[in-house]
């Protein structure tokens, strides 16, 4: 390509670039990002030789008039958006600046021109790095930092070869088109992307070299902070089922030192509520303390009513980023002790909630020390606790005519010989008796806890809630309902969890005089579950390397520089051993066992040992397409039962439903497992004990304290087996 077109290219493909960064960055709106988009394709057909083109544009000539009208038509433009369609000087800043690139593609004919255009293009790209904190800049920045590196050496080689002199001596031609190619040639190419490649090296050791101070002062938000619900002063029975559809991400959550946290589940605490009037919750104080700093950017959050566990405490940490939210609530894993962020002050209401002065106005990341609330063996079977006056006056509030739900807890309780036993009857109770459902709409009854008790018997987590609060309180029990985040989206690239406005929850707290406050949730797990397609896995690889790009480059500082090179240092002997070790114990035995089969095919026959391993892949095949479906099921929930049990025994119990279906039992909608259980008994009773063993695991796994073991989940894949080899007489 001619050194002339390559110019004109590069040229255009540069402001392309620097365009394509404002356009990412969501600050070019559509009726001006359409003609500009236009424009830049007619100049690079233009630029790239395109004859029609070329002899179009040239019949038309640019005097200084009209560059002048279209100088002076720009500020015009530049007024109107200032003072009537975004009316904010940096959007008006940004639109005028593009009108200029749009002006100045359509009048390219100096040089001048071009020194112009550079000049635009940079103050495109450095303001889409002010309006941005994103993963994509990165590659648009390359992009950038090629083409400038073209178009700047173009520039000079095109600008050296027009000085030459029109009438020079023939000797003298020859020397100068060995000096001045007229083509791109080979060497080049190699050559300037060679200098692309140093000048990007370059780049990164200076961004290795001056950590960040901040996201930049230009940065502006995407858009409005993300409505929660749930986290105010008084919280309605049935408002936060209204955001259970909801998958806009709200936070992010790391466990850097906690590899054996249970992948299934997380909570996240937010506020505590201690009054309810029958229709709704709210706290009987809105007093708030100001956490004490105990390091720097450190602060002390250990909330009233915490008993420190006997022996060492059992702590988890968290790393949080949390998205820009309506709410000045901090949410940590129960209970916090410590929260470290870049926060100028940080307060805490009388329950434990971690609140800051104001809703943030970006994204925030932020630290976290919770303990872990275990409660007392002696407090597992005393027969009578002893709970303090403050406790009593504030936590076994009910309001007027509960009568009925009171006399429903007594019967609940009259096997509890204690306290725990008691609480855990009315947790059970409402595990299995009620049915979790998102369309229960209660927010306009009177009496929306007796209507989800005694008559409709579905509800959302604030009613299952609501109703444990309420019975452990009439049967003198104190406790207290908390809303906050229940994560289970496990990103298992990056370690994370990934927390959703989906994922809002409400649980309870039950208080012990030695342990404290202990968590208890009464709602069932919602087994609808939300449809994910094929390409989920790299929805969270992709995720995960967004949150690392966040991580260690939008918010890279001093600190983090002195990790990577403590790191880098320590960790390439150990990387380097730990390679060669995990290769060798990959392929020693392979090479083993492969060496050893074709000795022996070659001693049976030297001649058929290709015959014979050709028929052995045909035969395993074969059989791996008759039995793929019951190996891919049995895998599977071996893998799960070592992992996540709770997962295994939900999927044993899901294949039993489809057993029992198919011998023409169905499970109605309305019916619990214990219900299901009975239904199966009556219509078909040889197949009965199986599917109540199998029901009463199925409780244990998901519901109860108790954890399954193997053996449990093995009886349960053993009586799988056993009713699938029933037939159901009727049929």
């Amino acid at each position: 390509m001619p050194f002339d077109r390559a110019f004109a290219l590069s040229s255009v493909l540069l402001a392309a670039t620097a365009f394509s960064g404002l356009v990412l960055a969501q600050s070019v709106p559509l009726w001006l990002a359409l003609p500009t988009a236009s424009i830049l394709i007619i100049s690079l057909f233009h630029a790239g030789g395109l004859l029609f083109l070329r002899r179009a544009i040239a019949q038309i000539t640019v005097s200084t008039t009209l560059w002048n009208i279209l100088l002076i038509g720009a500020f015009v433009i530049l007024l109107i958006d200032l003072t009537v369609v975004s009316r904010d000087l940096l959007s008006a800043g940004i639109h005028f600046l593009v009108v200029l690139l749009s002006i100045k593609l359509l009048t390219l004919q100096q040089r001048r021109d071009y020194r112009h255009l550079y000049a635009i293009s940079l103050m495109a790209i450095l303001a889409s790095a002010a309006l941005t904190t994103e993963a994509w800049y990165v590659p648009v920045f390359l992009l950038y930092l090629l083409t400038a590196v073209w178009t700047l050496l173009l520039y000079h080689l095109t600008q050296a070869k027009s000085e030459v002199p029109a009438v020079i001596a023939p000797s003298s031609t020859a020397v100068c088109h060995t000096i001045f190619p007229s083509r791109v040639t080979h060497g080049f190419f190699w050559l300037t992307n060679g200098i692309a490649i140093l000048a990007i090296t370059l780049t990164l050791v200076i961004f290795f070299l001056i950590p960040r101070i901040g996201a930049g002062v230009l940065q502006k938000t995407t858009g409005q902070a993300v409505r929660t619900t749930g986290f105010s002063d008084r919280v309605d029975l049935g408002t936060i089922g209204s955001v259970k559809q909801d998958p806009q991400v709200v936070m992010r959550v790391e466990l850097p030192d906690q590899s054996a946290v249970g992948k299934d589940h997380f909570y996240l605490r937010g506020l505590a509520y201690d009054q309810y009037n029958g229709q709704s919750w709210s706290h009987s104080g809105t007093s708030r303390r100001s956490l004490n700093l105990v390091a720097d950017g450190t602060f002390l959050a250990r909330p009233f009513g915490h008993r420190p566990s006997d022996g060492l405490p059992e702590t988890i940490r968290q790393d949080i980023l949390l998205e820009t939210l309506d709410t000045a609530v901090l949410f940590a894993a129960p209970f916090a002790e410590l929260v470290s962020g870049e926060f100028s002050a940080l307060q805490a209401d009388a329950m434990g909630g971690l609140h800051l002065l104001s809703p943030p106005s970006s994204r925030i990341r932020y630290s976290v020390t919770s303990h872990i609330p275990q409660i007392a063996a002696g407090e597992r079977t005393a027969s009578i606790l002893a709970y303090p006056d403050s406790i009593r006056a504030h936590y076994l509030q009910v309001p007027p005519g509960t009568q009925q739900v009171a006399d429903l807890a007594h019967r609940v309780i009259q096997q509890g010989a204690t306290p725990f036993d008691q609480t855990l009857a009315i947790q059970q109770h409402l595990l299995e008796n009620y049915r979790y459902s998102l369309e229960s709409a209660t927010v306009t009854l009177d009496h929306p806890l007796e209507e989800f008790l005694f008559t409709r018997k579905t509800g959302y987590c604030e009613h299952y809630a609501t109703a444990m609060v309420v019975m452990l309180r009439t049967v003198g029990i104190p406790a207290r309902l908390v809303t906050g985040f229940l994560a289970t989206e496990w990103n298992e690239y990056g370690g994370y969890f990934t927390v959703r406005q989906r994922d809002a929850h409400a649980w309870v707290e039950v208080y012990f005089p030695h342990s404290g406050w202990i968590t208890m949730d009464p709602t069932p797990t919602n087994n609808a579950g939300f449809a994910t397609s094929r390409w989920e896995p790299l929805s969270r690889l992709a995720e995960s390397v967004w949150l690392q790009w966040d991580r260690l480059f939008v918010h890279y500082s001093a600190k983090d520089q002195l990790a990577v090179v403590h790191g880098v240092r320590e960790g390439s002997d150990v990387v380097r051993e730990r390679t060669g070790r995990w290769v060798s114990s990959f392929t020693v035995p392979i090479r083993q066992a492969l060496g050893r089969l074709l000795h022996k095919v070659r001693m049976f026959h030297p001649g058929m040992w290709g015959l014979v391993m050709g028929v052995i892949v045909v035969g395993l095949s074969s059989l791996l397409l008759i039995l793929r479906d019951r190996i891919g099921f049995w895998a599977t929930t071996y893998f799960l039962s070592t992992s996540h049990p709770q997962i295994a025994i939900a999927q044993l119990y899901t294949r039993m439903l489809r057993i029992v279906e198919q011998q023409g039992v169905n499970k109605p909608p309305t019916a619990t497992a214990s219900e299901f259980a009975r239904l199966v008994e009556r219509e078909w009773k040889s197949a009965g004990p199986l599917v109540a063993e199998v029901t009463a695991l199925y409780h244990q796994g998901r519901f109860s304290r108790t954890p399954l073991t193997p053996s449990d989940l093995s009886r349960a894949m053993e009586q799988l087996g056993r009713l699938q080899s029933l037939t159901h007489p009727a049929r």
